[in-house]
């Protein structure tokens, strides 16, 4: 794959394209993560034109502007923007974790423009209670002042490394990859994060379960879910209270942790390449 880059107006999106001449296919990365984490699924869709995107505030693609923050909302409009900018007609979404969540989310709101989905570790929106409103915008705005004063600092990559598997299941390979895309260097050689420090705040609001059954059930096109059975996600268990909320969705569960599509690639890989090409 090759870097390329998009420019949706005021945001430039970094991304990696396997430069295939097939329909489109659009990966989106989990929360924190970047395009690298999809990589190793591009030799699967050899057929497709693959292209994996730094979401904004990740990777390599440009932050929000002063004083604006990161809403899936947000994300929406990023994913319209890049589709309408390249005429693509009929995207699949391939989607991990937070990029699973997106992708579900566009196919509901746009279905004239998804013929499929692919969710990794993901099965729709997350949820809380409408009583819980209260803590969640008292919580976002409190954790926004505070990562406002946030100054820039060195990074070590092997510190940061053991920090997140410190608190993820994801090996210190996977870990590693994944994050060198996240850190830029200056000429010292000194490294920092090129994500923006802003995505580590909380949500204002999360959808509710009525809220999340309504969008989902505007959804179409087939769905591909795939599970890890030692996730935090649970989707073993969650997918079946959901089920019914889909018009045409099947479920496959793999063995492994939260990032299964880079710890199973080839099982996973090869399930994918028989979805989309029996589209």
């Amino acid at each position: 794959m090759i870097e390329t880059e998009f420019n949706i107006g005021n945001l430039n999106l970094a991304a990696l394209d396997n430069q295939g001449s097939g329909s489109v296919v659009i990966g989106l990365h989990g929360y924190l993560d970047n395009a690298e984490s999809l990589r190793l699924l591009a030799p699967y869709l050899q057929t497709h034109r693959f292209v994996a995107i730094d979401l904004a505030g990740h990777g390599r693609s440009g932050h929000r502007t002063a004083g604006a923050h990161y809403n899936q909302a947000d994300y929406l409009q990023d994913l319209y923007a890049l589709i309408e900018s390249q005429g693509w007609d009929e995207v699949i979404l391939l989607g991990h974790s937070l990029g699973g969540i997106l992708a579900s989310l566009f196919a509901a709101l746009f279905p004239e423009k998804v013929s499929a989905v692919i969710s990794i570790d993901a099965c729709g929106p997350l949820t809380e209670d409408e009583d819980t409103t209260v803590a969640q915008m008292r919580d976002a705005i409190l954790s926004r002042h505070a990562k406002s004063r946030n100054k820039l600092r060195v990074v070590e990559l092997e510190d940061a490394v053991k920090a997140r598997c410190k608190i993820s299941d994801i090996p210190e390979a996977h870990a590693r990859s994944i994050l060198s895309r996240n850190l830029t260097q200056d000429a010292g050689g000194h490294c920092f994060w090129s994500s923006d420090p802003k995505l580590r705040t909380k949500s204002m609001l999360r959808l509710t379960e009525k809220q999340a059954e309504a969008l989902m059930r505007a959804i179409v096109c087939p769905i591909l879910f795939i599970g890890a059975s030692n996730s935090f996600k649970n989707l073993e268990t969650l997918f079946p209270k959901r089920k019914m909320w889909f018009l045409n969705a099947q479920y496959e569960q793999f063995v492994g942790g939260h990032h299964i599509h880079m710890e199973n690639t080839d099982d996973i890989g090869v399930l994918i390449r028989q979805f989309v090409e029996q589209l």
